[in-house]
Order: C-alpha cells, then sequence, then structure tokens
C-alpha cells in the first residue's frame, strides 16, 4: 500500500484515517486490511481489477464516493488527474457500529448533496489552513450514515450512461493535452469522433458529473495550484501558463471555486499542512 501511503496530508480520526491527494498517483495494487471509502474530486476513468475479477475501465463521477470493503484484493490504475480523499475504517469497530458493514459489496459513484458539500468544504478549510476539529468526524459521520442506508435497503440507480469508457477517456485525453489552449466544447466533440456537440455535452455531463468547459476550467486551476506549490514564478505567469486570460481572471476563478486567493494558497504549502495541523 505504499503508493497510497505517500499522502502529502494525512490524519487519524475515531475509526481509521483520512488521506488528501490534490494530484494523481499512477498505480496501486493493494489487499485492504481496512474498509475503504474513497470521495472523488475530479472525474475520470480509472482501470480497476477486484480480486480475480475481470479488469474493467470504470467512469468516475465528480463529487461522488465510493466503497469497497476489507479483504478485497484491488489493483487501480489513473491516468488522469484524481484529486480524492481516501478514509479507512476499521473493520472490527464498524461492525460493531453498523452491523453487515462488512458483508456490503463494493460501491462506486454514490452521490450524496450532503457529502459533497462536508467533503469540498474540507478541501477548503485545509488549503486555507483553517481546517477545524469538527470538519473530519462530521464527513466520516456522513458517510456511515450513507452506508447505513445501502444495507438496510438499495440506494438509487443510476441512469443509464449513453457513452462508453474510452470515448470519455479520449475527451479527457484531449482536455490534458489542451487544457492551456482556448478549448471549446465543439473541439472536444470533434475529438471524440462520431457524436454531435449537443448530444456529447448531455451525455459526457451525465456520465461524469460535470460539463465540458468546466472540466476545461477545473484542469487549468489545478495546473495553477501545482504551480503555485511547486515554482516561485510570480502569479502572472502562473495564470499564463495555466490558460487563463489574466491574472484577475485566474484570482476570481481561483477564489470562488477554491475558496482561497492564489496568494492565499502560495503561502500554504502541502509540507507546511503536515507539519501544522495536528491529528484528528
Amino acid at each position: 500500500m505504499r503508493e497510497l501511503a505517500n499522502a502529502p496530508w494525512s490524519a487519524a480520526h475515531e475509526l481509521g484515517y483520512i488521506s488528501y491527494y490534490p494530484n494523481r498517483f499512477v498505480q496501486a495494487h493493494i489487499k485492504l486490511n481496512h474498509h475503504l471509502i474513497g470521495f472523488e474530486f475530479e472525474p475520470g476513468v480509472v482501470r480497476v481489477q477486484l480480486d480475480t475479477g475481470p479488469t474493467l475501465d470504470r467512469i468516475i463521477r465528480s463529487g461522488s464516493f465510493y466503497f469497497v470493503p476489507a479483504g478485497t484484493k484491488v489493483e487501480v490504475r489513473k491516468e488522469h488527474i484524481c484529486e480524492n480523499l481516501l478514509i479507512t475504517l476499521d473493520p472490527q469497530v464498524c461492525e460493531r457500529l453498523i452491523p453487515g458493514l462488512s458483508l456490503l459489496p463494493m460501491l462506486e459513484n454514490v452521490e450524496s448533496d450532503v457529502i459533497s458539500k462536508l467533503a469540498f468544504d474540507f478541501r477548503r478549510a485545509l488549503l486555507a489552513g483553517l481546517l477545524l476539529p469538527n470538519v473530519v468526524p462530521n464527513l466520516v459521520d456522513a458517510l456511515l450514515v450513507s452506508l447505513r442506508q445501502r444495507i438496510s435497503g438499495p440506494g438509487p440507480q443510476n441512469a443509464p450512461i449513453g457513452i462508453s469508457p474510452n470515448r470519455i477517456k479520449r475527451a479527457l485525453d484531449f482536455i490534458e493535452e489542451n487544457y492551456a489552449a482556448n478549448v471549446s466544447v465543439e473541439d472536444i466533440a470533434s475529438a471524440v469522433g462520431g457524436i454531435s456537440v449537443f448530444h456529447f455535452a448531455h451525455v459526457f455531463r451525465t456520465a461524469i458529473g460535470r460539463a465540458p468547459y468546466r472540466c476545461v476550467v477545473e484542469r487549468k486551476l489545478h495546473q495553477a495550484r501545482i504551480l503555485l506549490s511547486e515554482t516561485s514564478d510570480d502569479i502572472a505567469n502562473v495564470a499564463y501558463v495555466a490558460g487563463f486570460a489574466s491574472q484577475a481572471h485566474m484570482t476570481e476563478t481561483f477564489s470562488r471555486r477554491i475558496g482561497v486567493t492564489p496568494a492565499q494558497f502560495r503561502r500554504i504549502s502541502y509540507t507546511q499542512l503536515v507539519a501544522a495541523l495536528p491529528s484528528l
């Protein structure tokens, strides 16, 4: 589990650990000793094998979470940006709290407005260096409530997606290669091929929970965060390299979507977070 252990920020909570991964990891092959919950800030396509089953490409929806029970062997490969939270749960303690949780099968793309808000609030507080003691427990409690509901009855079924993981991957590959340019929805649809712009925009958003243009903006923001934390480039140059029209445009978008300004973000590096924030 070495790849998953090298998180820029990690802390204990009452039932396990929570880790924040701002960037991608390429591949992990592990046998879970704990239940695992992952919350996905970014959409994508992930290649997954569970135990000895087939290797499948799975579409990840932004703002969703998945659950994998303890004892599962998992091999996962992510090729795109995969900003996420990973939360481990002690299976013995959880079984006393939620009988039957260990028998719950893998869940994926579970959506909850409450959990999504709590997760994004967590990220905003973490990146601003203002993580209060109740933020993580509230998020874990909400996830446990959702899992308890899944045991008592099946959750709502996801609607048919109408687009293959391969086409989603093509779209995300194109965004990855061209986000700094003035990319339009028409450009992305053309790169996917064989689909009208209107239909592509609809099925893309249905599949991953985010409009194509929003993905482009979020990729610019992600690159800006990398440059702000890993280089000393001035903020105007960061805005230019990340593909924003101006420093003012990046600052406004950064503040609205991330919750802090680029200058504030730069003052709080991930290394500082590890040293400054106590275990929860």
